[in-house]
């Protein structure tokens, strides 16, 4: 297990790495790369003096100060490349990381929900050759990162907002569950009062037909020949009787 590796919490996982561009430590030992010329210079100058007398003590001493300057130039441009080896980017479905140093390490890093903003740098060169410098601002300015001449800058910038969008799509999810589980369950209707059903409206009777009105649906019949006038006679004696 990496360095990195061991900085992870449960259940966090790395989704993107990258480091420094190779263009870094060449950037980083300038001044070691300007100590080795002098020392290549100097161990070539020291040739041209002669073995006798005081040229002799200047070619002796210019001998051994070219020696110094090639180990002293040889360490600074070695320390810079292991500098450049060991360095770690990385995101996590958590957080962003960096790593740096060989012996003493040195780790800083932002939770993704505290990430504000994501800058991008890149000069002429640097489009070319495929490096960057990355400026990563969050929630607190003592904690801003900043990745100078990182490899692909462009792609650990979408790794990094794309997991971020994810992270915060996942906690939104979570919160809207925790208020649905929270939310009273809903009341049931109340019964609605049902009004009695109408009862139904019954024709009133017709009235009785009086005995005048027999005494000319009588006589209709008759008129009519439904009936003969001795039925006629008969039944308006019976009627008259009832009267």
């Amino acid at each position: 297990m990496g360095y990195t590796e061991s900085l992870l919490a449960t259940n966090e996982r790395i989704l993107y790495r990258t480091k420094q561009h190779w263009m870094a430590p060449i950037f980083g030992t300038i001044a070691g790369v300007l100590v080795l010329a002098g020392g290549v210079a100097l161990f070539a100058f020291h040739f041209t003096m002669g073995t006798d007398g005081f040229t002799g003590t200047l070619r002796n001493l210019a001998y051994w100060g070219s020696l110094i300057l090639l180990v002293v130039g040889v360490a600074m441009v070695g320390y810079s490349y292991i500098q450049w080896w060991v360095e770690d980017y990385a995101v996590t479905n958590q957080k962003v990381v960096k790593v740096a140093g060989l012996l003493s390490k040195r780790t800083s890093g932002a939770a993704l929900e505290k990430i504000n903003d994501v800058v991008m740098e890149q000069g002429p060169l640097g489009r070319m050759l495929g490096y960057g410098t990355l400026k990563v601002a969050t929630a607190s300015d003592s904690t801003d990162l900043i990745y100078e001449t990182m490899r692909a800058p462009a792609d650990f910038r979408r790794a990094m907002l794309d997991q971020k969008m994810e992270f915060e799509q996942a906690d939104a999810r979570h919160i809207a569950e925790a208020v649905r589980a929270a939310a009273p369950a809903p009341l049931a209707p109340a019964p609605q009062d049902t009004a009695p059903a109408p009862a139904p409206v019954v024709a009133p009777a017709p009235p009785d037909a009086t005995a005048e009105d027999k005494l000319r649906s009588l006589a209709k019949m008759r008129d009519d020949g439904l009936i003969t006038p001795e039925d006629y006679e008969a039944k308006k004696a019976e009627l008259l009787e009832e009267m």
